[in-house]
């Protein structure tokens, strides 16, 4: 790089000062000599100025910021259970839902009477809390885990459904907010057969929740 750049200088300099150069090298002074030589120069100087921006380039180097986020442990907390109330004996099989409002709505009102007597029906409810503005997934059970029974009498609970106090409607997507809380309530369906045994029927289901 440098002895081509002293090169250049040196045709730059012999450029004009041409006399001098043609004594040197025991040329003939003429116009075509001349010209070879500043063609020549300038090819030269070209060529050495082009390789200066890409050497520049090789030696470019950027510091780039790196870092990590360690989030709260995400924890659920039961603050209520899960009940579907009173109810008569059915005269048919028949399914009662309840809704995460804790509305009871029965498939067939005229085969199944729905009580307002003690217990009385209401939703699981949780709060979840962790990190702040997270979002995090609710894994509620499949249809076909869930019995309650009394003896060796049961029913099936089905169509597991929650409802986030963040997202405002059903479904299993919530986000806490800027204390890192929220909370959300579970309804679901309960399936009776006909002439069911009355009794009070129990049973467990588990619940999930997981950062998205």
């Amino acid at each position: 790089m440098h002895f081509m750049l002293y090169i250049c200088i040196l045709f730059l300099y012999l450029k004009f000062n041409v006399s001098f150069f043609y004594t040197f090298i025991g040329i003939r002074k003429g116009k075509k000599m001349k010209t070879y030589i500043s063609i020549i120069g300038v090819l030269i100087c070209l060529a050495v100025i082009s390789t200066i921006p890409i050497m520049a380039q090789s030696h470019n180097s950027a510091n780039t910021s790196v870092g990590a986020n360690i989030v709260k442990a995400l924890t659920l907390t039961q603050t209520a259970p899960l009940h579907f109330g009173s109810m008569s004996i059915p005269t048919a099989a028949v399914s009662v839902s309840l809704t995460t409002s804790n509305a009871r709505i029965s498939s067939s009102p005229s085969n199944i009477t729905l009580l307002s007597q003690a217990p009385v029906s209401e939703n699981a409810t949780y709060t979840v809390a962790g990190s702040n503005d997270a979002t995090y997934a609710i894994t509620l059970p499949a249809n076909g885990a869930v019995t309650i029974s009394n003896g060796t009498k049961s029913m099936d609970i089905v169509d597991f459904v929650a409802h986030t106090a963040s997202a405002g409607t059903d479904g299993s997507a919530g986000h806490l907010n800027a204390e890192g809380s929220d909370s959300f309530t579970v309804g679901a369906t309960l399936k009776l057969e006909n002439d069911q045994p009355f009794g009070n029927y129990t049973g467990t289901f588990g619940i999930t929740v997981n950062y998205n």
